[in-house]
Order: structure tokens, then C-alpha cells, then sequence
């Protein structure tokens, strides 16, 4: 009994760990699932930085964390791309027209933490 306990309580913090809630980082994949939880909200982020969003936008970046892709508004220095960034910004949702209208998401960077 006791080994099946230890043996749940070692996979509930595996869980936990792989999925990013223990590093007190939040994965994209939980943005872009529930995103009516996240818009407006603080969240922190870490990630490979991807291509430079070009202007006329705000200065932007893609981040990438394993689990998916967000755009990223700084008002600070585009970091490197390919390099791993964390940091602390605000869920936005955004109507964006191309082909056809659709919603999407951004984070506005309101810290950098590395």
C-alpha cells in the first residue's frame, strides 16, 4: 500500500515537472487551449526566441517552447533569434485579417526575466 502510494505520488510530480506547472512557467499549449482564462491575465513564459514579426507592427518576436508558438510585443530590444528568453507579459487577443478575419493571441511583454 505504502509503495503504491509513493509510486502515485512520483508520477503526480513527474506530471507536474514535465508540464511546466512546477517552474511556475506557463506552456503555450495551455494559452492557445483555454485562452478565455489567460486573455488579459499575467502569465510567464520561456522559450527559444523564433523569426522577428516585420513592421508595420510593434517590434515582435515568436517564442517557441516545445509545446507551441506565440507572438511576443516588446517595447524593449528584439533578443537574438535562437535565443532562450523568459519573461513575464500579458495575454492580448487580437482580430487579425488576412485571407479571412480571425482571433488571435499575443502576450505584451511587461519584463524580460533573462
Amino acid at each position: 500500500m505504502k509503495s503504491k502510494f509513493v509510486s502515485l505520488l512520483l508520477m503526480i510530480s513527474t506530471g507536474l515537472a514535465l508540464s511546466g506547472c512546477a517552474s511556475g512557467y506557463t506552456r503555450v499549449r495551455e494559452i492557445k487551449a483555454a485562452p478565455d482564462g489567460f486573455v488579459g491575465k499575467e502569465v510567464r513564459l520561456q522559450g527559444m526566441v523564433g523569426k522577428a514579426i516585420d513592421p508595420p507592427r510593434p517590434q515582435a518576436y515568436m517564442l517557441r517552447d516545445g509545446s507551441g508558438e506565440i507572438m511576443v510585443v516588446t517595447r524593449g530590444e528584439l533578443p537574438a533569434q535562437d535565443s532562450e528568453v523568459a519573461l513575464r507579459g500579458i495575454v492580448r487577443s487580437v482580430v487579425s485579417r488576412g485571407a479571412r478575419w480571425s482571433l488571435d493571441l499575443r502576450v505584451e511583454e511587461t519584463e524580460r526575466l533573462r
